[in-house]
């Protein structure tokens, strides 16, 4: 559960701290404030679509968080990271990170975040567009983002920024590419610790709206800035499912750009649904997090509206934490965890969100298990079996212990630590997943 190295070498920090350039003219802040809200190759399809887009584009309201369908055309997340105070120095220097839409539709909006900030960031320059390879961009994807058609931004610290609609279309399942320019030094920077895919830095200067990926010449494996893209979805019926979790969720156990997460496969199912059947897939997990205190990252009961209820189009959570409280924790009843699922319910019931629990997986052979926080593990689930607190249970544990020792995780699914899931573990929990619920 201990953080990995960080891969953006100390040479590339010393040049991105020296080569900062002076702060470009600022504007004013489209913003959502965060703490006034409770303390696989790229597309053909995409390609075509941000190829052809022209037009200005049209100003609207920050997205609505879950569960407002009054629009015939609806704002639903395509994409998701849950964020954190980073180690990284940025600035002078442009980022390059890629992410994929779950779910496809036009006026894309993307949205950059400084909540875990010191000081105002000013985003100087922003473009998306559609990989090919690497750092590189398919010819003629690659469209500048304005910020009230504007496209420098400063975001206080504290806030969050949301783009105007960009124009054309894009494809589920695309490999996007985000460029942000940082015109000054970063210090405090929000972003994600764990990306699982790579991330790309310039030297000094604005590469923003370059297609080539020459210009980036060092890497990492954190997100930053970028923590949420939503798409105009047709009909009342398209909405998002967030995946709520740690480590397991977040990807623990899959190599770098692999894409492998469980709830990547997840959208892998739902892509094959029916027009009307399909969802956004969004992944809140942030690895080592813990429900009832915070550790790695904010607790999930002090994130759950942000990360979770906040998102546009949210429809249904899939609540999968709590074994970092139980493998870091000296519990002898159930009640602690218990109240913290309530807790939850309380939360997104009264945003009209539905709420599925996934049972938590076993960790026999893990450097913390003792028979005591098994006995706990397995009393837990047995009451979100039947407690009937939930809308419905998804069993994971059952989906990949092993049947003959339950209190270990299957050979075949086990990464190799005892704790986190192989690819095909990943793919189990996918599995278990009844569509119909979402």
């Amino acid at each position: 559960m201990a953080r990995p190295a960080h891969r953006l070498t100390m040479a590339a920090l010393a040049l991105a701290v020296s080569g900062a350039a002076a702060a470009l003219p600022m504007t004013p802040v489209h913003a959502e404030s965060l703490t006034a809200a409770r303390t696989a190759a790229a597309s053909p399809s995409a390609a075509r679509g941000l190829a052809a887009a022209t037009g200005s584009t049209r100003r609207t309201a920050a997205p609505r968080p879950g569960g407002d369908s009054r629009a015939q055309h609806r704002l639903v997340g395509a994409w998701t990271t849950s964020t954190d105070r980073v180690t990284a120095a940025l600035g002078g220097q442009t980022v390059r990170m890629i992410v994929r839409a779950s779910v496809g539709g036009g006026g894309t909006r993307l949205r950059l975040s400084n909540l875990f900030g010191a000081a105002p960031v000013t985003f100087a320059d922003v473009h998306v567009g559609v990989q090919a390879y690497g750092a590189e961009i398919i010819a003629g994807t690659n469209r500048p983002v304005t910020f009230h058609k504007r496209t420098s931004v400063k975001v206080p610290p504290g806030q969050a920024v949301w783009s105007d609609p960009i124009p054309g279309r894009i494809a589920g399942g695309s490999a996007l590419v985000v460029s942000v320019h940082l015109p000054g030094t970063v210090r405090g920077v929000t972003g994600h610790e764990r990306a699982y895919s790579t991330t790309y830095l310039s030297g000094p200067g604005d590469h923003a709206a370059e297609e080539s990926g020459e210009g980036f010449t060092y890497t990492s494996t954190q997100w930053y800035f970028l923590d949420r893209i939503a798409v105009e979805a047709g009909g009342a019926t398209v909405g998002s499912v967030v995946a709520f979790g740690d480590s397991i969720t977040d990807g623990a156990g899959q190599a770098v750009d692999a894409n492998r997460r469980w709830t990547d496969y997840l959208r892998q199912r739902l892509a094959r649904q029916s027009a009307s059947r399909r969802m956004g897939v969004l992944n809140a997990g942030i690895a080592g997090n813990r429900l009832l205190h915070s550790n790695v990252g904010p607790s999930g009961l002090s994130r759950f509206y942000r990360d979770v209820l906040s998102q546009p189009g949210v429809r249904t959570v899939v609540v999968y934490e709590g074994i970092n409280d139980i493998a870091r924790g000296d519990y002898t009843s159930i009640k602690p965890l218990a109240y913290g699922y309530k807790r939850l319910i309380r939360e997104a019931h009264a945003r009209k969100v539905k709420v599925l629990v996934g049972t938590l997986t076993p960790f026999y052979g893990w450097s913390t298990w003792t028979p005591e926080r098994e006995e706990i593990r397995q009393r837990l689930n047995e009451w979100i079996r039947t407690s009937k607190a939930f809308d419905g249970v998804l069993d994971f544990d059952r989906a990949v212990r092993d049947p003959e020792f339950p209190e270990q995780l299957a050979v075949s699914y086990d990464s190799g630590d005892h704790l986190h899931l192989s690819d095909a573990g990943r793919l189990a929990l996918a599995d278990a997943v009844n569509l119909r619920m979402l």
